[in-house]
């Protein structure tokens, strides 16, 4: 996977991540993609506050661009990190947690049965099936009401 697709499937998995309380302690993603938002919401300002440093105050030119460089990079990270993320296999806990939901997906007929057996279980998969979830069964993972309040 080269850096533009890696950037790609980042900007993808940002858009399709739900962004719930709920979910924020299961997946360390959901907090990267807060954290991208808010330092994109801020980083202009913060730019300028570092130009205008550079004029006012006899800071080296090397050290402001490159604090400027490094700014501008974090939310460069965060998505690539994402890209990263969305296509790493899962791991066995989330893969009977993937089944079941997908199991009460196809009992309420949302899913197709033979719907690809070589469907490769990545985060990105996981997430997509979360949504859906959410949308035809109410809530997440597939948890009844009654159960959750014993």
């Amino acid at each position: 996977m080269n850096l533009v697709n890696t950037f790609k499937a980042g900007q993808r998995y940002m858009k399709l991540c739900p962004t719930d309380q709920q979910l924020m302690h299961s997946f360390p993603e959901l907090k990267i993609i807060n954290h991208i938002k808010t330092i994109t919401k801020y980083l202009p300002p913060c730019i300028v506050g570092l130009i205008v440093w550079q004029y006012y105050m006899p800071a080296q030119l090397a050290v402001t661009i490159l604090t400027i460089l490094f700014a501008l990079s974090l939310p460069l990270q965060g998505i690539f990190w994402l890209g990263r993320r969305s296509q790493s296999p899962l791991p066995l806990n989330l893969v009977d947690c993937y089944n079941r939901i997908k199991l009460q997906l196809i009992e309420k007929k949302v899913l197709n049965v033979n719907a690809n057996p070589n469907e490769k279980l990545t985060f990105e998969s996981l997430m997509q099936l979360i949504n859906l979830s959410k949308i035809h069964l109410g809530n997440y993972f597939g948890q009844d009401d009654d159960a959750s309040s014993q």
